[in-house]
């Protein structure tokens, strides 16, 4: 009786003799130079209040940030721009990226924000300030991802392939159609502000590891300083003092997560005078001092989650 899998032996065989000789017989292909998302989040907003910061990391933050409308238009400020997304599209913001969404009129919605981490951004960077159109495939792809993350078949989510999914969503969205002209780089009565925001956003970040005070930043953007609290209390309601306060300990998050440094050279890079004062800073945003945020980190236990964060 011949095998009904012969044919298919046949092609596999003919495939195996043009395999060449590896290198290395312990050095191979490895997961982390492919594009695969990890520590995957999805959050829903289904009101406008939801959307308005309460801190730093709503607005500023190291992790990718998929923003896609399902209802209800709105405009997503990215950087020093301005995209108007119409239900079934999408904008991909990526780390270190100062955005908000503030702008959208009041009433109820429908968005699905992913978040996600990855260990390089070279294959995205089609995305980079580039909303797209979701074509067919990447609704079904979508659909696919929320329902594996939402509806496990088993008691917990199957994370492998939560990130294939995810990962083949984004590659996808790269062949996707950008937005209309019209409705890219828009301009509101508040770009002025917002420029001046995001100009704030940068020179905070160019100077975590010093005593920066609000008279440096106006004086650097030549706005006086009653002007510069106005504005970023209205437009993030939150002072600028804390704003700067919680960078530094934004920044000194993401720090403990890579490992690379020790805890001191993490708090004077990020401008606090004295271990002393960092561990206290840190312990009073994230509830634990700051080694053991980095044990939780390379445990792979549940990090904290802050009254900033979204």
């Amino acid at each position: 009786m011949n095998n009904p899998n012969s044919k298919t032996i046949q092609n596999v065989r003919r495939l195996v003799r043009e395999i060449a000789l590896p290198a290395s017989l312990f050095s191979g292909l490895k997961i982390e130079q492919s594009l695969a998302p990890d520590n995957i989040i999805l959050f829903q907003r289904s009101d406008t209040a939801a959307l308005k910061p309460e801190g730093v990391t709503a607005n500023y933050h190291h992790r990718f940030e998929l923003t896609i409308v399902l209802e209800k238009a709105g405009p997503v400020r990215i950087g020093r721009s301005t995209f108007l997304l119409h239900p079934g599209e999408c904008a991909l913001i990526f780390p270190n990226q100062f955005h908000h969404y503030m702008d959208v009129s009041a009433g109820r919605l429908e968005w699905l924000f992913i978040t996600f981490e990855l260990r390089t951004a070279d294959a995205l960077q089609a995305l980079h300030d580039s909303p797209r159109v979701l074509d067919q495939a990447a609704m079904e792809l979508l659909h696919t991802l929320v329902c594996e993350a939402e509806q496990p078949r088993a008691t917990q989510p199957d994370t492998l392939e939560i990130s294939y999914v995810l990962s083949r969503l984004l590659r996808h969205l790269a062949s996707c159609p950008t937005l209309p002209a019209e409705r890219i780089d828009i301009h509101s009565s508040d770009d002025v502000r917002d420029v001046i925001l995001e100009s704030i956003n940068r020179y905070v970040r160019a100077h975590l590891s010093q005593a920066v005070t609000i008279a440096d930043i106006a004086e650097d953007l030549g706005y006086s300083v009653s002007h510069l609290r106005a504005v970023f209390r209205d437009r993030l309601g939150v002072s600028l003092g804390k704003y700067i306060r919680e960078s530094r300990l934004s920044e000194a998050a993401q720090l403990l997560q890579s490992g690379a440094l020790t805890v001191s050279d993490i708090g004077e890079r990020c401008g606090f005078e004295s271990l002393y004062a960092f561990s206290r800073a840190f312990r009073k945003a994230y509830g634990i001092p700051p080694r053991s945020y980095r044990q939780l980190v390379q445990e792979g236990g549940p990090l904290p989650v802050t009254g900033t964060e979204r």
